[in-house]
């Protein structure tokens, strides 16, 4: 099995679990809010690091590993659609590891709700097409 074959079954199942977790979500009940943050934020680490393999696969060169240059590179080879989603999903992350505030987690919880699970839920099946 290549590496981005395994990558990306990595991600579709990391994908499902967010999705269920999403599904789960009412606004009030802050466990499963930050479930739904740490399966997000383990499912944004497979996003980039199966981005870099599939843009290996169809021999798109990277200058720099970085997740923000992957994501870029993404939207120009029709991977995502909407690159700035992807930096806010970016920028969401890495705010995610100092949420001590209840309101910001509040915050990037419905906006992995309502964009970032769709958006994620697309690159899976354009990476499915690649394979």
């Amino acid at each position: 099995m290549r590496s981005v074959e395994f990558k990306y079954m990595n991600l579709k199942k990391a994908y499902g679990k967010l999705v269920e977790v999403s599904n789960l979500y009412d606004g009030k009940n802050e466990i499963v809010r930050d479930s739904l943050i740490q399966r997000f934020e383990f499912t944004y680490e497979l996003t980039h690091k199966t981005l870099k393999e599939a843009m290996k696969y169809l021999g798109v060169t990277l200058e720099n590993s970085f997740p923000r240059t992957i994501y870029k590179k993404a939207y120009v080879n029709n991977l995502i659609s909407d690159d700035k989603v992807w930096i806010n999903l970016l920028e969401d992350r890495n705010a995610t590891s100092h949420i001590y505030n209840e309101n910001l987690a509040d915050e990037i919880t419905n906006r992995i709700v309502n964009q970032y699970v769709e958006a994620i839920g697309e690159l899976v099946i354009n990476i499915e097409k690649i394979l």
